[in-house]
């Protein structure tokens, strides 16, 4: 027997209408990611601002942007949504910024760590200001068939995930990482443990060890080890490793969701050629069946921002009843972030979720 994977949802339901978006920052995420998704589902920009005057230009020019906001004030009174894509440190003043009612977009991480995290929680709610936080391996292509796939019944209680990277990741793309305190966790296992989250609830605690690599002496880290403890319910580790010099051959990049009636293997390929990236694959089998392989599984890049933008648009008009990655639930990823971050520097020791 095999299974009907084809039928598996693979994107988000577009809005039925689309708010104007205002894009905060023109960084490589912007032009790798969000203005090509933008572009593919019809979203419209109508305008960007960044600190950097001669690179929103060049942006707006490529991407047939029609306002180059000259400020953050110019920029925050444009009616629309907001999306901020700006590095950690420079999100509490932008949101606090923002008019009263607004509606906006946050890219991950939400701050520099989870005592600013909550000042800016508490800024979007002072403001009467609703967001989402850009955690948007929720939102890929992969992963929304694998979440139809539990809703359908075919993983059953999940009781054991993997992620496990050996790749190479181009760090020097985004040089403000060289002045964290702390790069791949609060910067890329993000994804996978709002992920985690997402699927199984809050870990009781955490061992986590991040270490740097020679590669490159300038970041604090480059590659951690974690387990989440989840009790006797679920085995959780992630082994990640951004320096492997070695590929093509022997390079992976894998999330594996085991349950008790069936799995899913999902292969992130855009890791393993970022940020062009190799196809994207997801295998599931479930009792009774054989494994299949999910057909034509588009990118994480862009797809995922496409979906997740539609979220923030639908919630916005009333068609989503969740904002699924509201600021809120985004406080308890970066609380268990900033738990492994804690428990690297603390000798790996289990820590309570804070």
């Amino acid at each position: 027997m095999s299974l009907d994977v084809a039928s598996l949802a693979q994107t988000w339901a577009r809005p039925s209408t689309v708010r104007p978006i205002t894009l905060i920052g023109a960084g490589a995420i912007v032009t790798d990611a969000h203005l090509p998704a933008y572009r593919d589902a019809g979203f419209p920009v109508a305008g960007i601002y960044d600190v950097d005057q001669a690179r929103a230009r060049s942006v707006a020019e490529r991407f047939g942007i029609p306002t180059v906001h000259p400020d953050l004030a110019s920029a925050v009174a444009a009616p629309g949504i907001f999306d901020i894509a700006l590095p950690p440190g420079a999100v509490l003043d932008t949101v606090s910024a923002l008019p009263r009612g607004a509606m906006a977009l946050i890219q991950k991480p939400l701050g520099r760590d989870l005592a600013e995290a909550k000042r800016i929680v508490a800024a979007l709610e002072a403001g009467g200001i609703t967001a989402a936080v850009n955690l948007q391996l929720r939102f890929s292509p992969m992963m929304l068939p694998v979440r139809d796939a539990i809703a359908r019944g075919w993983i059953g209680d999940i009781v054991d995930i993997e992620v496990r990277l050996n790749c190479r990741t181009p760090w020097q793309l985004w040089p403000f990482m060289s002045a964290l305190d702390a790069v791949e966790l609060p910067m890329h296992s993000i994804h996978y443990l709002d992920l985690i989250r997402s699927l199984l609830g809050e870990p009781e605690g955490a061992f986590a060890r991040s270490v740097p690599h020679p590669d490159h002496p300038t970041l604090k880290d480059a590659r951690t080890s974690i387990i989440l403890d989840y009790g006797s319910r679920a085995r959780v580790c992630l082994s990640l490793n951004h320096t492997y010099r070695w590929g093509p051959k022997h390079e992976g990049a894998a999330i594996r969701i085991e349950g008790l009636k069936g799995c899913a293997i999902v292969g992130l390929g855009l890791l393993l050629n970022y940020p062009k990236g190799d196809p994207e694959t997801l295998e599931m089998i479930t009792e009774g069946a054989d494994w299949s392989s999910v057909p034509a599984v588009r990118p994480w890049f862009p797809d995922a921002f496409v979906a997740i933008m539609s979220n923030v648009q639908r919630f916005a008009a009333g068609e989503d009843a969740v904002l699924h990655t509201a600021a809120r639930d985004a406080l308890k990823t970066m609380a268990l972030v900033e738990t492994c971050i804690r428990s690297s520097r603390e000798g790996g020791r289990p820590i309570e979720p804070a």
